[in-house]
């Protein structure tokens, strides 16, 4: 038995090194996975702020180019609406009288 205790302390002494590391690896190993939750729940709360920033800046780029919309629809309506009335008038027995008296006129200079 005294040429076994040797060998019966170094197992002795590696298994408790072995349980020991085990022991202190899981904790570490807790401890690096509530430190990586914490910094992807920071990185999902910046891509949250990021995606609105990006969607209210779309927001208002659509806001604006729907004002142009507007603005250009408003001004091809009033001079549609200028076309028209010129058309109508030069079409009109008054506005073909007009426009021979003026032809009219520019002869006769």
């Amino acid at each position: 038995m005294n040429s076994y205790m040797p060998y019966i302390a170094t197992v002795l002494c590696s298994f408790i090194s072995g349980v020991t590391s085990c022991i202190i690896a899981r904790r570490q190993s807790k401890s690096d996975i509530q430190e990586l939750v914490k910094k992807h729940e920071l990185d999902i709360e910046k891509e949250r702020e990021k995606f609105a920033m990006e969607k209210e800046k779309m927001e208002i780029e659509h806001k604006h180019q729907l004002e142009l919309k507007q603005k250009e629809m408003e001004n091809q309506l009033g001079t549609d609406l200028i076309s028209t009335m010129a058309k109508e008038y030069m079409r009109s027995p008054a506005g073909q009288a007009q426009m021979r008296n003026s032809v009219n006129k520019g002869k006769k200079k």
